[in-house]
């Protein structure tokens, strides 16, 4: 008769400048085991994901990957490395842009959603065996099924908002020990948006959010709450009804169909908490609506930093640019931005504003986004270069740079 084990697992999900990946497994077996190594096993990764090598189609497959095992080992309760035998195992994984996300980008729908299925497979390899109180194991039948699916933004607490037009929004938010009365609000791209097989979390992770929530950035601003809300459709949708959506470009003007509900959520939040100073950032489809915050409510905040901002400049009005111009903006945007033309938005804009006398406008530009963590590099050995719309990732690193003057020192100053 075959000794088969069976088991289940939890993961840990990181996140990271490309995203987020399953990092650890932390394995529950039925029996004890005398030992676990990287060697004797297999991970098979189980989940749907889109091939971008067939344009213009970008089918979305069902695909199963081998993941790349940095360690295994068994474990004590709490997941620390112990001598066998032990219930317990823990499997560290790698992840990198091109391995390990449990999220699915469709190009149909722009947006990025938890895949469905996502399974991880632990098998023995072939000739490869573990022993159970000393007896051969002939197999692990270990559930592929994630019990639990713990991330980074789990510091951070869900709820629910619904607006006096009706507009519902889910949003996460954080508040530092002991309290605060500073607010930073971050406004996601339009790939974090959406209701189905999505949530806020996604939104924390698809992009590096959590670094607002951990030491090097509480500690840069002087302690703030982070509320990070969710757009039902994107921040740039006029209509409310994703109309203006075609090809993966948005035909988008100076307006959106979220603004009155955004405002009463961020103004809800402020009086919940006694918030007497607050930042606006945002990316993309976010950077869009907070330069628009900006120009249409500048009682709401203390300072912006739009970053690859989608507003064309041809749609803003003289009166958007007299409501903003005195207000502390900080601009982040690479100068090969693919997806936002910086000659179209940025550079126009902020021209307009120096002309206006903004005295208060910073602006941090590189000619591309690279990977500055030295891990990651192309087949030349160079670092590698991520899309020039990517500028978020300078942001969250705190490597935007306008001058010597440093985003999170902005926001920071505006908090004062």
């Amino acid at each position: 008769m075959k000794n088969i084990i069976q088991g289940t697992f939890d993961t840990v999900i990181t996140s990271h400048d490309w995203g987020c990946g399953t990092k650890w497994m932390l394995v529950h077996f039925e029996k004890q085991l005398d030992h676990f190594d990287k060697e004797d096993i297999t991970v098979t990764e189980h989940k749907m994901a889109t091939d971008f090598t067939k344009i213009p189609e970008f089918p979305v497959n069902e695909v199963r990957v081998p993941r790349t095992i940095l360690d295994a080992y068994l474990a004590d309760g709490e997941g620390n490395r112990c001598e066998g035998p032990s219930y317990e195992a823990v499997i560290e994984l790698d992840v990198s842009p091109f391995e390990g996300s449990p999220l699915l980008f469709s190009m149909h729908t722009q947006f990025n959603t938890w895949s469905d299925p996502y399974e991880l497979i632990i098998a023995l390899k072939e000739g490869h065996h573990v022993t159970s109180v000393g007896e051969s194991v002939d197999a692990l039948a270990v559930d592929p099924v994630p019990l639990s699916m713990a991330t980074d933004a789990d510091a951070m607490s869900m709820d629910h908002f619904e607006a006096s037009d009706g507009v519902k929004y889910d949003y996460v938010s954080y508040e530092p020990e002991g309290g605060s009365d500073q607010l930073v609000v971050w406004l996601h791209g339009l790939g974090e948006g959406g209701t189905k097989d999505t949530d806020p979390y996604v939104t924390s992770i698809a992009n590096k959010v959590v670094s607002l929530i951990q030491d090097e950035f509480q500690n840069t601003v002087g302690k703030a709450n982070i509320l990070v809300p969710q757009c039902p459709t994107y921040w740039m949708d006029n209509t409310g009804k994703g109309e203006s959506l075609f090809g993966g470009k948005i035909q988008a003007d100076n307006t959106s169909f979220y603004m009155n509900s955004l405002v009463e959520l961020i103004q809800k939040y402020q009086k919940e908490y006694g918030i007497r100073r607050t930042v606006i950032c945002g990316c993309s489809n976010g950077g869009f609506m907070t330069l628009l915050l900006g120009m249409d409510h500048p009682e709401l905040c203390d300072g912006i930093v739009p970053i690859c901002e989608a507003v064309p400049y041809k749609s803003i009005t003289e009166k958007q640019f007299e409501n903003v111009k005195d207000m502390p903006m900080y601009f982040v945007y690479s100068e090969d931005d693919d997806v936002v033309d910086p000659s179209l938005h940025e550079i126009p804009t902020l021209k307009k504003l120096k002309e206006l006398g903004a005295e208060k406008l910073y602006v941090s530009t590189t000619e591309h986004v690279i990977d500055t963590s030295g891990k990651y590099h192309d087949a030349k050995g160079s670092p590698h270069k991520y899309s020039g719309h990517w500028s978020w990732i300078y942001f969250f690193n705190n490597e935007c740079d306008a001058e010597g003057y440093k985003a999170w020192d902005f926001i920071r100053d505006c908090l004062k």
